[in-house]
């Protein structure tokens, strides 16, 4: 595969650790992945262990044999289990290649250890197991590596889990916040309920809205356009970001499956309605555009307070 073939493909990079949401945001990735152009890396981050232990084993053949070895290392009966989800649901299947590669890390015996897997049209799905101090620095590190289109990452908080378990909400905040690509942070994610894509009239809305569109249109999910208006002052402008929107999608030749504007505060408005969709879509920031829909911290309150999965799209 040439350069320029591998920056066209679409690449997914979902965050695991043993939580139900981020398995449902695997599922997602599935959807969003179905084309042959789309690539889907597994990760999980463990930290540093210098205590480590292999059961006796050589390291180089725990290094070899990852998957295999009935090993309880940390993080690969996650990954594990996320392998054998992609093959119940027929996304792995079939004859793939598969090419085992270790990277040594200073004062971890294990490092950071990947198995990739690439079919005969071109697909790739990479199990990635990386050690870092922290689990949102060892995210944010591959994000800034792999140049994802889109990031999933969940945020259970669930004391009745171990911590090494789950993310939290913590990681999944900073991750969505610091992250330079789109993230969706995937809490209770249901299929099959819509995009409620939060606009405003501004051309980095508007691109927020393309970019979505673009990964509503990969797993079918109906777009939903909405906007809130501080008082009726700012109908107009509401209604103005609201067919801009329109045209964008329309433009794109996809269709607006609703469309809606209220008036009062825009993130308590966006999180009650965004209660009845699958994901709330928000731009990452806005400097201009009326009041205050999406300048400062808009979209991140709307993180902390949603009840439903969040997609920061930037």
């Amino acid at each position: 595969m040439t350069e320029e073939e591998n920056k066209k493909r679409f690449k997914i990079l979902v965050c695991i650790d043993r939580t139900e949401d981020s398995y449902r945001g695997l599922r997602y990735a599935v959807r969003i992945g179905s084309g042959l152009d789309a690539d889907i890396t597994l990760l999980y981050v463990r930290s540093v262990d210098k205590g480590l232990r292999t059961g006796g084993l050589d390291i180089r053949m725990v290094r070899e044999n990852l998957l295999e070895w009935g090993l309880e290392l940390p993080g690969k009966k996650a990954l594990k289990k996320a392998r054998d989800m992609l093959i119940e649901m027929d996304f792995l299947k079939g004859d793939w290649r598969e090419k085992t590669v270790h990277t040594d890390v200073k004062g971890d015996p294990l490092g950071d250890n990947l198995i990739e897997y690439t079919c005969e049209e071109g697909r790739k799905i990479t199990l990635k197991l990386m050690v870092s101090p922290a689990v949102d620095l060892g995210i944010l590190d591959e994000c800034q590596m792999g140049d994802y289109d889109i990031t999933i990452v969940s945020g259970t908080e669930d004391p009745s889990m171990d911590e090494d378990a789950r993310f939290g909400v913590s990681v999944a905040q900073t991750v969505a916040t610091e992250a330079k690509g789109t993230v969706l942070f995937a809490r209770e994610l249901e299929e099959n309920h819509g995009h409620l894509v939060c606009v405003q009239n501004s051309d980095s809305s508007m691109e927020a809205v393309r970019k979505d569109a673009l990964i509503a249109s990969r797993c079918f999910c109906p777009i939903f356009l909405y906007t809130v208006a501080e008082d009726d002052t700012e109908m107009d402008e509401a209604k103005a970001a609201i067919k801009r929107a329109r045209d964008v999608i329309e433009d794109m030749g996809l269709a607006v499956a609703g469309e809606k504007i209220a008036v009062g505060d825009s993130v308590d408005n966006i999180v009650e309605e965004g209660k009845n969709y699958s994901i709330i879509v928000v731009a990452a920031s806005e400097k201009v555009g009326f009041h205050r829909f999406f300048r400062s911290n808009t979209a991140y309150k709307v993180l902390e307070k949603a009840h439903n999965s969040v997609m920061i799209v930037r």
